[in-house]
Formats: structure tokens, C-alpha cells, sequence
């Protein structure tokens, strides 16, 4: 039993000794001041370049092709006849359509030489009231049955006219859907005509950034996707004020400058540098930077040869630095051997570099 007792003894000795070793030696470390400046955040944003006048072009009669003017990859202008229908029926019915508006003409005309026939007798007094009524009635008619023949020679007129399929506006044709004696209807597309002079970058932003864009200043420095592309800039010019319940973003397009030498369908990167803001962004070196298992960062600054630790947020890259946010300016920072140090952890500091801002 005594011989237990001093065997715990001389182990708790030891374990005495070790545990005052271990505290007499703290980690020795170097502190440097970091840079300061206000942070403007930037979004980096990927989105395709469209038209703002992309159409997918229907006949607006059904009938079957009769001619084919342009082949996929054509420019046409706004009016150039894109293709025809046969329309030998419609253009019959034109015909019966203005031999009945001729007619109606002519009846109408005999009505109105009975009718002034009939006044002139009137004056004479040789000629019935009711004869005057009749003819005058009849004279009603004859200016309603022309009315009417001119209206269904303007409709047989019109049919005849979308028998004929026009470019609605100016642009390349980007596919053909049809054939030269194939059946097509108002229901069917026929063209997609793209135009490729009015050309806007859209974007999808999430929906937190909504605040950002309610300024109309914001610039964008645009890359396109392209080899040998160059960098660009413009303006924001719209924000669709609502977004998508699917994906939680909204809208932003961006016009392109006619001279800049893009096509539809191609994407670009946007960066787009919102307001600054008051929060400060620190720049430290990289081994300032401790990691966590979760994913996120902390950076330990020193008071009283105390180590304190800083969540903080990574917000920028440059070579061997890196900017953070949610840390003190006016403290300095551990640069090196932080996966060594905890909260509250005694340190030698043995250099330090720069000063507090």
C-alpha cells in the first residue's frame, strides 16, 4: 500500500513538472499590421448574349409552299419576301371579290340616276310620294351592297397578301423549317430570324443583390467567351424588377455597342463593382489565414502576448494575400504558425512588421 502511494506521488510530481514546462514555453510568433481600404464587393456572373429581336416567323395563311426566297444563314431586310403560297384559289375569289364590287358600282349608280329622275318629276308634282320612298329606299340598298362588296374585296385582298410570308424585321435567318410543296399552317414555325444588330448581355442575379441594382451607374466589365476576345465595358441597361420563384434571381440586361463584333447565343463573364460600402476589407498574407474543418477562416491577432481569434469572411485574392472582412484594423495580425494557436493562448511576439492605420 506505501509503495502505491509513492508511486502516485512521483507521477504526479512529473506530471507537475511537464504541465510547468509546457506553460513556460509559449509559441513565439511574428505580427504584421495589415492594409486597410474599404470594401466594394464585385459579382462575377456568367450570361449569354441575345437578341433583342429573336422571332420565330409563321405563315398567316395555311397552304402549301409554292416558292422558298431564303436559305438558313441569309440576311434579309425588314419586307423581303421570305417565301410563297400558292394562292391561285385566293386570287380567284380576289377576282369574284372585284367583279362583285363592279357590279354593286353599277347598281348603285342606276339606283341614284332613278332617284334624281324621281326628284325632278317631284317638282312637277306628277309623280307619287311613295314611288320617291321606293326609290330612295332602293338607292339605300344599292350604296350598302357596294359597301359591302368593298369589304370583302379588302378581305379577299388581304388573303391574297399572307399568301406572301415577309421578314417582319431585319436580321439573319438562323434555321428553315419548311419545303417547297409542303403543307404549313399559322401554328407552325417556318423561320427563326434572329436580328444580330441589337445584341444585350442577360444576366441572372440573386435575388439579395436587388438593393445593389436600384442604382443606374453600375458599369460592367464584359469578356466574352470567344478566343482573342477583348474586355469591354457598358452599362447596366435594364433590371426586370421581380424574380423567379425557381431559381430566386432577377434580370439585368446589358446592351452592346453595335460596333463591338458579337453574335447571338454566345456566353460572356460580367464583373460587375457594386457601391462601396463602409465595412473595411484587411490585407494580410495568406499564412495569416487559419482553416477550418467546416470551410470557413479565422485570423488571430495579439494583445498582451494574448492570442485572440477573428472569424472572418475571404472576400479577395492577390498572389501571396488575401483581403478579409470582420477583423479589427487597428490590431496586429499573427502571420505565420496559426494552425498552432486557440483563443486565448499566451504568445512571444518576436517581430512585428508595419503599423496601426
Amino acid at each position: 500500500m506505501c509503495v502505491v502511494r509513492v508511486r502516485l506521488a512521483l507521477a504526479f510530481i512529473v506530471l507537475s513538472f511537464n504541465t510547468s514546462l509546457l506553460t513556460a514555453k509559449e509559441i513565439a510568433v511574428d505580427l504584421i499590421y495589415p492594409q486597410v481600404n474599404q470594401f466594394a464587393e464585385q459579382l462575377s456572373l456568367s450570361g449569354t448574349i441575345k437578341s433583342k429581336q429573336d422571332a420565330k416567323v409563321t405563315v398567316l395563311q395555311q397552304g402549301v409552299v409554292a416558292k422558298l426566297f431564303v436559305e438558313a444563314g441569309d440576311h434579309v431586310s425588314a419586307g423581303d419576301t421570305l417565301l410563297e403560297l400558292n394562292s391561285s384559289i385566293a386570287k380567284a375569289q380576289y377576282q369574284q371579290a372585284l367583279a362583285s364590287l363592279e357590279a354593286s358600282e353599277i347598281a348603285y349608280q342606276e339606283a341614284q340616276r332613278l332617284y334624281q329622275e324621281v326628284i325632278k318629276l317631284s317638282k312637277q308634282q306628277v309623280v307619287a310620294k311613295t314611288l320617291i320612298a321606293e326609290r330612295k329606299a332602293t338607292r339605300a340598298k344599292a350604296l350598302a351592297s357596294m359597301s359591302q362588296a368593298k369589304a370583302l374585296l379588302a378581305e379577299r385582298k388581304e388573303i391574297v397578301n399572307r399568301h406572301t410570308l415577309r421578314a417582319p424585321f431585319s436580321g439573319v435567318i438562323v434555321n428553315r423549317f419548311a419545303e417547297v410543296g409542303e403543307w404549313v399552317t399559322p401554328q407552325a414555325t417556318v423561320f427563326s430570324l434572329v436580328a444580330n444588330d441589337k445584341l444585350r448581355l442577360e444576366l441572372e442575379i440573386p435575388q439579395e443583390y436587388y438593393a445593389n441594382f436600384k442604382q443606374t451607374n453600375l458599369v460592367a466589365n464584359i469578356t466574352p467567351d470567344l478566343q482573342h476576345a477583348s474586355q469591354f465595358k457598358a452599362s447596366i441597361s435594364n433590371v426586370v424588377g421581380a424574380t423567379s420563384e425557381l431559381s430566386r434571381t432577377f434580370k439585368v440586361f446589358i446592351d452592346i455597342d453595335k460596333s463591338i463584333a458579337l453574335i447571338p447565343g454566345i456566353s460572356a463573364t460580367a464583373t460587375i463593382a457594386l457601391q462601396q460600402s463602409a465595412q473595411e476589407k484587411l490585407w494580410l498574407p495568406k499564412t495569416a489565414l487559419k482553416h477550418h474543418p467546416d470551410g470557413g477562416y479565422s485570423v488571430f491577432s495579439v494583445t498582451n502576448n494574448v492570442a485572440k481569434r477573428h472569424i472572418v469572411n475571404v472576400i479577395a485574392e492577390q498572389a501571396e494575400r488575401i483581403a478579409v472582412t470582420n477583423a479589427p484594423s487597428n490590431h496586429a495580425f499573427v502571420m505565420s504558425g496559426v494552425e498552432a494557436l486557440s483563443d486565448g493562448l499566451k504568445v512571444t511576439v518576436s517581430s512585428v512588421k508595419g503599423s496601426a492605420q
